[in-house]
């Protein structure tokens, strides 16, 4: 898993910019479903919804900076009790409160990470934790060992230099003070190489690889950096979406003028885009030291290997950066999974959620989660029986059944003044605030995939718009 993976970003999702080719591999031995929806387009919510399988408003955790809570029925739980050795390397982010507001030495939350179902855990944050004065991490201690740490502190936000913007720091693009090999990619990477090398339990085992990258700050390595210095990226639609004067119109300005990238140009996203390629290049190349790992052991054969994100990116796409909104940039997901020995490979264009990812892996142990709502990709994985041979043999599969409508929800800035909806379907994508009771968006993703012409208020869109809204939005909010 990788944190803030844009849907596209990923050669084999037909982008020739960006270098991935071990995700490519993987895509290459199993199935990539191409239209997958976060539950919620934010850190928190989005994992408490994958490790619960229930929806944000469900769980309660509807925005960040909230401690989740250890007495939910996890996944994680769930395949202990069904004989699983559970490990997690990298970021959880499970504390979003006190606890991690809390200590400078951040390895004194870590029962409270365990308590959730994690046998063996090595757990990392993000760089904006980094630069709080003292904190005290694995990596931290690792990059103070190598008196490298100043250096690296020196470029995360919090430590612009004067007449910098410090928005700036998070979408200019820099190249790391560290080297490649001491990059916390690379120590994440490399730390799950040695727990696949050292695993000796006779328990088949899940392991959980959580990349913090490639969530801004935008730094990527110098080799990589190099890679995308002249690489030619086509940059989304840079276009500034007509925003009403209400409610929902606010946040959407507010959040834009937050992040500072009302000016963005295409020239302007195409470099942020070339720093962000560099990080999940990266990301890439540590998971193609990890599958190394299963292969030399065999266990490549007999491994189920999924890969997919919390949520995905804007990347300058309608001037909009990091996540927050519903726009497909943000709330759509990579996901690919490989059953043991691999099969021939196949894209779907079923509709999914994350949630679907979890009753997968379940439906795989034979496990079960109380209240997980998700529904099992198995059927769109196989057509019966549990041997590759079995295995659906088409390149493309654009007709197999998915689900009817996809949902995705998020309360608005610091959990206050908006409680957005949304509702996909395969053609059109609707948007309610429910807070102040506003139809905020309503696309029509067949005709326009970019998203440029919200029809909500369109009298001949009046029908669709109220269809979308009792058939799938109130029945949702009730659940």
């Amino acid at each position: 898993m990788a944190d803030e993976h844009r849907y596209n970003a990923l050669g084999c999702a037909g982008n020739d910019a960006v270098h991935t080719p071990n995700l490519d591999r993987l895509a290459g031995e199993g199935v990539r479903f191409a239209k997958t929806y976060c539950q919620a387009p934010l850190c928190q919510p989005s994992r408490a919804s994958m490790i619960t399988g229930r929806y944000a408003h469900q769980t309660g955790l509807t925005w960040n900076r909230m401690d989740m809570n250890p007495e939910w029925p996890t996944l994680m739980k769930s395949l202990q009790s069904a004989g699983y050795q559970t490990a997690v390397i990298g970021k959880t982010h499970f504390a979003g409160g006190a606890k991690l507001d809390t200590p400078r030495d951040l390895n004194s939350i870590a029962d409270f990470t365990r308590s959730f179902g994690i046998d063996h855990l090595f757990e990392e944050y993000d760089r904006v934790v980094h630069g709080r004065p003292g904190v005290k991490t694995p990596y931290t201690d690792f990059l103070r060992s190598k008196n490298l740490l100043d250096a690296y502190v020196a470029q995360l936000p919090g430590h612009a230099p004067p007449g910098v913007d410090p928005r700036s720091v998070y979408t200019r693009g820099t190249i790391a003070a560290v080297p490649q090999e001491l990059t916390q990619t690379a120590f994440l990477g490399d730390h799950a190489v040695d727990w696949l090398n050292n695993y000796k339990a006779e328990q088949p085992f899940f392991l959980w690889v959580s990349f913090v990258d490639p969530h801004p700050p935008m730094i990527d390595d110098a080799t990589w950096a190099a890679r995308y210095k002249d690489a030619r990226i086509k940059a989304g639609p840079v276009v500034m979406p007509d925003l009403p004067d209400n409610a929902y119109g606010r946040y959407m300005k507010e959040w834009i003028r937050t992040t500072g990238t009302a000016e963005f140009t295409p020239e302007r996203a195409a470099e942020m885009a070339r720093h962000y390629y560099g990080m999940t290049s990266l990301v890439d190349q540590k998971i193609g030291d990890i599958l190394g790992a299963l292969r030399a052991r065999g266990w490549d054969k007999n491994t189920w290997i999924i890969y997919l994100s919390d949520h995905g990116e804007m990347l300058g796409d309608h001037k909009m950066v990091f996540k927050n909104v519903f726009y497909k940039g943000s709330v759509r997901v990579p996901n690919i999974v490989r059953p043991p020995g691999g099969t021939k490979p196949r894209t779907s264009d079923a509709l999914v959620q994350s949630i679907d990812v979890t009753s997968t892996m379940l439906d795989i142990a034979g496990a079960e989660l109380k209240g997980a709502q998700g529904q099992s990709l198995m059927p769109l994985i196989k057509d019966s029986g549990s041997g590759s041979d079995h295995y659906q043999d088409s390149s493309t599969d654009s007709s197999a059944k998915g689900r009817e409508v996809v949902y995705s929800e998020l309360a608005g800035h610091q959990n206050k003044g908006n409680f957005f909806v949304m509702a996909a379907t395969q053609r059109y994508r609707y948007l309610y605030d429910k807070e102040n009771d506003i139809a905020c968006e309503l696309f029509d993703l067949e005709k326009d995939p970019d998203e440029l012409h919200n029809l909500v208020n369109e009298p001949g869109s009046a029908g669709i718009r109220n269809d979308m809204h009792k058939d799938y939005v109130k029945p949702f909010m009730v659940s």
